[in-house]
């Protein structure tokens, strides 16, 4: 059996996906934006797409959707225009941004910062969670932007973004969240949420890898970051994929839970465990956890034999931003769900889980000997 859990990372795009999106790459591949008759189709879809991404966030028509390739073109070409727009203008001279934020994002915040751009890091703490009262005492009148994922890639942490933004609304400050984790597992509405940028990714959503979203509330706020894309397969895909991530909310909320639930009820039956973030500060889909003694990379390995395919951290980063206990230091593994997950497949994996780590520790124990 194939189990894949690493749907945090990358999703399988779904079948109706692709098949909507082919006919754009072998019939009507004209550029949407042509005058000649044969591009007829190619706009009309496009346009039909455009609408179905506004209606997948409730983005009201006054606002503007950008697509891009992915949530990294996204996140760093808006923290580039702030830069350009607001900062080297003499506006503003400061960004606070989530340490958790990914490895594009602070390259570009690196950059930044050299060219004398005052940047302020926001930690997290052993939960997983950004702390609200440290961003009431960073946030200051030249602050351009306070920039914080919706739901942590890794561990699964949900930030209290709604809470981030009403601080923002009352310093007068825009904020941006990458949605990309939250979109389907979460009701996404940006107007209630009354964020000013927010970015989705269509990998992890059953979509085609190579398209993403950057809303912008205000039009007039960043001049020239709109940008038109030919990418009219890319476009039609991610529509589709939004609008399926919305029909299955209740089952990425509700079954999903049940089926991640079922797992980790299984993984504390097991000795010498620690799980990352509590279930109530967690996304439903998702759970960390550490076996002492046992390398993640070594315990993936064992998986993998088996199959199951989950995923462990993108270098140390998160270890040390939650003070994991050192003997849990390089052991974490994680497991991220979809709506194609099944029952069967969550039973085979707590039964490989089991007979792996069990197995590690006893070749360990032999080899100590």
């Amino acid at each position: 059996m194939k189990v894949y859990l690493d749907n945090n990372h990358k999703t399988m795009t779904d079948p109706q996906v692709l098949e909507v999106a082919t006919p754009f790459w072998t019939e009507h591949y004209s550029s949407h934006d042509a005058v000649y008759q044969h591009a007829k189709d190619a706009r009309v879809a496009y346009s039909q797409a455009l609408e179905k991404i506004y209606a997948s966030i409730h983005a009201p028509k006054e606002s503007q959707i950008a697509i891009t390739s992915g949530a990294d073109e996204s996140n760093t070409r808006l923290l580039n225009s702030i830069y350009l727009n607001k900062i080297l203008t003499g506006q503003k001279n400061h960004i606070i941004i989530s340490q958790r934020e990914s490895r594009a994002m602070m390259e570009v915040i690196e950059q930044i910062s050299a060219q004398g751009t005052h940047i302020s890091i926001l930690p997290i703490d052993s939960n997983g969670i950004v702390d609200v009262e440290l961003l009431k005492s960073t946030i200051t009148p030249k602050t351009a932007l306070v920039s914080v994922s919706m739901v942590d890639r890794e561990s699964g942490a949900v930030m209290p973004i709604d809470e981030m933004i009403s601080i923002c609304r009352d310093n007068g400050v825009p904020i941006h969240t990458d949605a990309t984790q939250a979109m389907g597992k979460a009701h996404m509405d940006v107007q209630m949420l009354d964020v000013d940028y927010l970015t989705l990714s269509a990998e992890v959503i059953h979509g085609i890898p190579g398209t993403g979203v950057l809303y912008i509330k205000d039009t007039n706020d960043l001049p020239n970051l709109i940008q038109t894309t030919n990418n009219i397969a890319g476009v039609v895909a991610l529509g589709k994929a939004l609008e399926q991530a919305i029909d299955a909310e209740a089952f990425e909320m509700e079954d999903a839970r049940e089926l991640r639930d079922e797992l980790e009820e299984a993984i504390r039956e097991i000795d010498g465990h620690q799980i990352l973030v509590p279930w109530t500060y967690r996304a439903p889909h998702t759970i960390m956890v550490g076996f002492d003694g046992i390398a993640g990379d070594m315990l993936l390995w064992e998986l993998g034999k088996a199959g199951i395919y989950g995923y462990t951290e993108d270098g140390r980063e998160l270890v040390d931003a939650m003070e994991i206990e050192p003997k849990y230091r390089h052991t974490l593994v994680g497991f991220a769900l979809s709506r194609y997950t099944t029952k069967e497949e969550i039973d085979y994996t707590i039964a490989k889980l089991k007979e792996a780590v069990e197995k590690i520790r006893t070749d360990i124990k032999g080899e100590s000997k």
